[in-house]
């Protein structure tokens, strides 16, 4: 189990590989770095913030490097640190971007950008990522793919984010099901968040928990064997999405 604790004082560095959360530097990802290092895994976070970075890997047992997604040269240098640090134990496609787009009012040009950097960030970069990083996935390793509630039903503020975790969520199930007889045994884990207060969610809704709550209960679901973790209202509204799809299309659209 990638995230068991040491036990009677096991040497850290004397175990295989290394956990890898994108999105590490800040919010929920930053929290769930902590808590991992806490347990003894050697932790490395990637982000685009130099400041951020710079923090991050001040902390205790964490290594941060300064990695964009949405970029292909990154991620390949990414993946040769993966493979110097010996493979991994842990990989949480984390990071993400959201950007409120008014398409038929805002700015032609400004709209391409924020859709290609969502794209890149929520969607074909974790692809691109699992896909370089499964070579290196150790035995018994698991793979983490952060979702959300807006996979189920989008809000009308940000279609180009809600497009993103909903593929994200499909591609989490195919992969699923794809490595569901490789004797590595590598588990594949969908992390559907609801509302979190971060950086990102500034100014946006209510009722949002906090960074350290979402990581604590991811990494519950995950000890637990889940193959999906729903934090928070997620467990209500997916009960809810099943039994009345357009009562959760209300709730959401306007968040």
């Amino acid at each position: 189990m990638p995230t068991t604790a040491p036990q009677n004082g096991d040497d850290t560095a004397a175990r295989p590989g290394v956990a890898l959360v994108t999105g590490g530097t800040a919010g929920v990802g930053l929290s769930l770095a902590r808590r991992l290092a806490k347990r003894g895994e050697r932790v490395v976070v990637c982000g685009r913030d130099p400041a951020r970075v710079a923090a991050a890997g001040a902390l205790p047992g964490i290594e941060a490097v300064r990695r964009d997604l949405a970029v292909e040269s990154d991620l390949v240098d990414l993946v040769d640190l993966l493979r110097e640090r010996g493979g991994l134990r842990l990989l949480v496609n984390n990071a993400a971007v959201q950007f409120g787009l008014r398409l038929t009012e805002d700015d032609p040009l400004e709209v391409l950008r924020r859709t290609d950097t969502e794209i890149g960030t929520n969607l074909t970069g974790p692809v691109k990522l699992t896909t370089l990083a499964l070579p290196l996935m150790l035995p018994g390793s698991a793979l983490v793919n952060v979702t959300s509630a807006l996979a189920l039903s989008p809000k009308r503020s940000a279609p180009v984010y809600c497009a993103t975790k909903a593929a994200l969520r499909n591609y989490t199930t195919a992969l699923r099901y794809q490595l569901a007889g490789e004797e590595r045994r590598i588990r594949v884990v969908e992390a559907m968040l609801p509302l979190v207060d971060t950086a990102m969610t500034a100014g946006r809704g209510s009722g949002k928990i906090g960074p350290d709550q979402a990581a604590a209960a991811l990494l519950r679901g995950l000890d637990r064997g889940r193959p999906v973790v729903r934090v928070g209202r997620t467990r209500v509204l997916t009960v809810l999405h099943r039994i009345a799809p357009g009562a959760v299309a209300r709730m959401l659209r306007d968040g």
